[in-house]
This record gives structure tokens, C-alpha cells and sequence, in this order.
């Protein structure tokens, strides 16, 4: 196959340009896409980078929650933060709730688990507890601290 200069350099772009595509949309885990010139020039990022949610794993048991040990533990994170609460129910029927954020797992029963992502978007301290029967007065409740 013969190629004049002209295809060649042509060629070249092209080529140049899917591979800053791929190793953009490839890059530090962001999603988005490039926007890239007939000469192969990235101009711009137009995608956005998601937030990693901070994550609690909890259980609920004996009418209180449980995590890495402690017993209805303080949950802290900044405003602002995207929150991920993994639940797993170790006994009988529970969920987890917060009012302020919207915020509530499905009930689930032993063994199940369930979760909830919501976005900490105001400053102060809040109430977790579950909502199953009188658990919550039971004591089934925590802090949710955002700062």
C-alpha cells in the first residue's frame, strides 16, 4: 500500500488522537471523556471526578448497633462528604435510619444486608437509630456528627 506525506501525517493524527482518548479516559480512575484537535492536542477534560464515599460497616443486634466493636459508635465525616452505611442485620429484623438526610435502609433480617449513599450536606449532630418496633427507644441509636 502506498501512502503520500499527506496520508501519512494524516494517519499519525489519527492514531495519536485515539490513544490520548484511551489514555485519558484510562487515567487515575475518573470518569469523563477528552476533547482532542485534529493535530491530537488533548484541549479538555469534560468529565467530572467522582468522590469516594466514606464508608461505615455496621450490624444491628441485642438492640444496639455494632461496629468494629463499639456499641451505637459516633459516626464523623465533613460536610460535604458522600456517606455509604453498609448494614447487616446479626439478630431479628432492623434498619438504619437518619432523618435529617433522607436517609434509610430497607429493614432487613438476620444475616440479610442492605445500604444506604447519601451526601452529609449540612454541618452538626444528627440521630442514626432504627426504626423496627421500640428499638429505638431501646437504645438502637447513635451520633452522626458532620463537621
Amino acid at each position: 500500500m502506498v501512502f503520500g506525506q499527506k496520508n501519512k501525517k494524516s494517519l499519525v493524527l489519527f492514531v495519536l488522537a485515539v490513544l490520548a482518548v484511551f489514555a485519558t479516559g484510562c487515567s487515575n480512575g475518573s470518569e469523563g471523556y477528552a476533547t482532542v484537535d485534529t493535530n491530537g492536542n488533548v484541549l479538555e477534560n469534560s468529565g467530572s471526578v467522582q468522590q469516594e464515599a466514606k464508608t461505615f460497616v455496621m450490624s444491628g443486634e441485642n438492640f444496639k448497633f455494632m461496629m468494629d466493636g463499639t456499641e451505637n459508635p459516633d459516626l464523623t465525616v465533613n460536610e460535604g462528604d458522600k456517606v455509604r452505611i453498609e448494614f447487616t442485620s446479626g439478630q431479628g429484623f432492623h434498619d438504619w435510619v437518619i432523618d435529617e438526610f433522607g436517609a434509610r435502609t430497607s429493614q432487613v433480617k438476620d444475616g440479610e444486608s442492605t445500604f444506604v449513599e447519601f451526601t452529609a450536606d449540612k454541618k452538626g449532630t444528627f440521630e442514626y437509630y432504627c426504626s423496627v418496633g421500640s428499638h429505638r427507644q431501646m437504645g438502637m441509636k447513635g451520633r452522626f456528627i458532620v463537621n
